[in-house]
């Protein structure tokens, strides 16, 4: 994503907070903010007040680089929630703003400190705004909003009236998240629905060049970009490789090309292979393969 451009901010992988200060085994890949630390904020979640305002202490004492830290109020994975992290805390509005006013204080005034977050429980945007309102109080510098209900997935659309209704009403900026897939869905997020800006998961996934992509549309409604889909198949090989430890190989390649795939002719075939595959070089003999089978697919232009 950083070499194509266009990102403003990044975020690591959600980190547990109790993990950290326990020294966990792979914090260090977890909370990797290269390669802009200044422009990466390091995402936290805890079942408690106590040990998130620890571990940004610790963030300190280790003089880990990066650019912020974002509070996770938003993940309703089983595993998280049943913890009594992540979107559960949304059934607590004072626990979430005692735990972000802990975290300012505990977080070096310079550096930025968000939350992520859902609708909540049910569907009350008296209730949202009530929760978004004291996180702002408690020294959010800014919020990210993801439209949707603890308990709903992504077969349709979020409920991004939501966000227009908390843009409109809060003090400090709030960011849409969720739906964003091209640039027509970000200028109506920004335009219609007033968000500051999007957070883009599983697009930038899909399409490593959609922050730059927006960016050159913004400017330019004629803008198109030609992408080499191959050599950034195998780019984002060789950075698994030389950038995670082993253990870590084929889990992320396989999330990778779950999405990138979706670039290709044959997107199922070659998705299935991969999925299937037993290492990175195996990974790499079929996608040579497929790119020998398929030169059609090497080069694509992006206009949207």
């Amino acid at each position: 994503i950083s070499s194509f451009g266009g990102c403003d901010r990044y975020y690591t992988e959600m980190c547990s907070a109790p993990a950290y200060l326990g020294n966990a085994p792979w914090d260090e890949w977890f909370m990797d903010t290269r390669p802009a630390p200044e422009r990466t904020s390091i995402q936290f979640y805890s079942p408690d007040t106590e040990r998130m305002s620890l571990a940004i202490e610790k963030l300190t004492l280790d003089s880990l680089p990066h650019g912020g830290v974002d509070l996770n109020f938003g993940c309703s994975a089983p595993l998280i929630t049943r913890l009594g992290a992540g979107v559960s805390w949304m059934k607590d509005s004072a626990g979430a703003a005692a735990m972000v006013q802990a975290a300012r204080k505990a977080l070096p005034k310079e550096f930025m400190l968000s939350a992520k977050l859902r609708l909540g429980h049910d569907d009350s945007e008296d209730r949202l705004l009530e929760f978004c309102q004291g996180l702002c109080d408690a020294g959010a510098d800014y919020l990210v909003l993801h439209p949707r209900l603890a308990n709903q997935k992504f077969r349709r659309l979020g409920k991004w009236s939501s966000v227009a209704t908390m843009a409109r009403a809060l003090p400090v900026p709030l960011i849409g998240n969720g739906d964003v897939r091209s640039y027509d869905d970000y200028a109506r997020a920004v335009g219609e629905y007033g968000a500051s800006g999007v957070m883009i998961g599983r697009e930038a996934v899909r399409r490593p060049w959609i922050f730059a992509l927006i960016r050159g549309l913004e400017a330019n409604p004629d803008f198109s970009m030609s992408i080499n889909i191959e050599e950034t198949a195998f780019t984002m090989l060789d950075s698994i490789e030389t950038q995670l430890p082993s253990i870590f190989y084929l889990s992320r390649a396989r999330r990778f090309f779950f999405y990138f795939c979706d670039n290709l002719a044959f997107a199922h075939h070659i998705k299935c292979a991969i999925q299937n595959a037993p290492s990175l070089d195996a990974i790499r003999a079929l996608l040579r393969s497929y790119f020998d089978e398929v030169p059609t697919d090497r080069i694509k232009l992006q206009e949207k």
